[in-house]
């Protein structure tokens, strides 16, 4: 603005620039680091419903070759096609309005990482006022309602009054359930925006920091991305279940034992394995999560220490081909052999965890009373007779020392951290449930998975966030303990179906007194 000649106007007019500069720079970087956060928790749910989509579009090929279902999906992959076009194309529009946005405010990219004015205060109001994305974004989120809105077309099927029936009451659920919601929200202190473009343009866009624009733009493309979830489904289910296409194989080959004397039976069992991505087998060997190789299967690895027979629990978790969940549980046996007759055996685990009671059975051919032990990478102590109990402090592979008559025999173990628990909410780790049965779980778990190991974990605090439903904005509160109470409980409370419900920044407290950060979990409320 021109400064005016007269030296104390000029004071006053230069003030209120400082102080507009100082307001600019006062969003901490607590707000924003909160932001960052809640922006990544949208990104990781993103990723998620893009995988769950990819599944059902590859089903909707599998059945279009299958002739008992090739007339029926006809019918419906082609809605499922445009409903997946209209979303990647507005989708990538929105994306494509993050990097303007972070091109206003000064976007520079050095060796690969990306850096902006977080906190400016004027790149939004140029890029979706002043250059009309606002208004153009605000009309193509309308659009895009009325147009996945209109594959549901009851006319379509007038021979067919059940199906037309039941379509014109989806539609009607969908038109109330869909997260494209065009509401201008209150402002602050109840501030009233015009119900239109240049209410919704002020309400989200006007004097908000660059890196809370770029939130509200994830969270229209994760309302985009839930919509296309629920119609591709819903067209799906008119066809139906997902099927799992098994693209992988692999010859397999087992014996009966590994370990035999002259004379003894072995028994050669071979075939062929057949393995798919899609359907996201969870395999647990030994207590431990155990990642896929190239060919699809799980490679586990171990030494050998203690005495005589040792099982190993496999857990194999996968979806079958019509869509439902499978659990199948196998042992694997193996025999150690002990020098000179000593055998220091775990009683539950084939290793010991820092800083939690790990039993042993420890014995040596002569009578319990008879037999000492020490143990270099922690403490250890007699329970009773050959039982003992050891409690390891340093991680590593170190030696439970044997002592018969004044004799030590080293015996190697492996000393590893508890893993990770996994979090739950009721029987759940995340994905759909009835609003009703998810309040009525009260709060965020944590438990080991798959495992006999005594080790109880405690919730210490998450975020709790909220977007659909009543939430036309995402809302986010801090809680404290493992049951949601205070400003997490309303949310919860409130909550309707069609609301995500998200859980984020999860610490928990193991046995051994060790604060660990577990990733986050998405229950979409059906």
């Amino acid at each position: 603005m021109a400064l005016p000649k007269e030296p104390r106007q000029k004071m006053i007019n230069m003030m209120y620039l400082v102080l507009t500069a100082l307001l600019a720079m006062n969003v901490s970087a607590e707000v924003l680091n909160a932001f960052k956060t809640v922006d990544a928790s949208i990104a990781n749910s993103n990723k998620v419903i893009d995988s769950k989509n990819d599944l059902t579009y590859k089903s909707f090929e599998a059945k279009a070759k299958d002739p008992q279902t090739a007339e029926k999906t006809a019918k419906w992959k082609p809605k499922a096609d445009k409903v997946k076009d209209l979303s990647s194309k507005l989708v990538a529009y929105i994306e494509n309005l993050k990097l303007e946005l972070k091109k206003e405010s000064g976007l520079e990219i050095r060796d690969g990482h990306e850096t902006f004015a977080e906190s400016n205060l004027d790149a939004s109001v140029r890029l979706m006022d002043k250059r009309g994305e606002g208004p153009k974004l605000y009309n193509m989120l309308g659009d895009y309602k009325k147009q996945v809105l209109a594959l549901l077309d009851p006319a379509e099927f007038a021979n067919e009054p059940n199906i037309a029936e039941n379509i014109k009451k989806a539609k009607a659920d969908f038109d109330r359930s869909l997260p494209i919601n065009q509401n201008v929200p209150k402002g602050q202190e109840g501030k009233e925006y015009p119900n239109n473009a240049e209410g919704w343009i002020q309400s989200y866009f006007h004097m908000t920091p660059t890196i809370a624009s770029l939130t509200i733009l994830s969270k229209f493309q994760n309302d985009v991305k839930n919509a296309e979830s629920q119609l591709v489904d819903y067209f799906h289910s008119k066809v139906g279940e997902v099927a799992i296409v098994y693209d992988k194989f692999q010859a397999i080959a087992s014996a009966n034992t590994s370990y035999a004397f002259p004379g003894d039976e072995i028994q050669i069992t071979a075939g062929v394995g057949a393995f798919s991505e899609a359907a996201r087998p969870t395999i647990t060997i030994g207590g431990q999560n155990v990642p896929l190789g190239a060919d699809g299967a799980a490679l586990w690895k171990t030494t050998a220490n203690g005495v005589g027979k040792k099982v190993v629990d496999v857990v194999i978790e996968f979806a079958k081909p019509d869509g439902t969940k499978e659990r199948v549980s196998k042992k694997i046996e193996y025999e150690v052999a002990a020098p000179a007759g000593v055998a220091v055996s775990p009683t539950k685990m084939n290793v010991l965890y820092i800083g939690v009671p790990n039993p042993l059975t420890i014995t040596a051919g002569v009578g319990s009373e008879k037999i000492n032990a020490t143990f270099t990478g922690g403490e250890i102590r007699r329970e009773a007779g050959s039982n003992w109990i050891a409690i390891p402090k340093t991680q590593g592979e170190h030696n439970v020392n044997v002592i018969v008559e004044g004799k030590s025999t080293p015996v190697k173990f492996r000393v590893k951290p508890l893993p990770d628990p996994g979090t739950f909410v009721g029987p759940k780790r995340g994905g759909s449930m009835p609003t009703a049965d998810f309040k009525a779980m009260g709060g965020v778990v944590a438990k080991l998975l798959d495992s006999d190991f005594e080790a109880p974990f405690k919730v210490i605090s998450y975020t709790l966030g909220a977007q659909g439903g009543n939430y036309p904005t995402y809302q986010m509160a801090n809680n404290e303990g493992n049951r949601w109470n205070g400003a997490a409980a309303k949310l919860v409370n409130d909550a309707k179906p069609g609301t995500t419900i998200y859980f984020d920044q999860i610490k928990v407290i193991g046995p051994e007194g060790k604060v660990r950060d577990l990733p986050p979990m998405t229950f979409m409320l059906k």
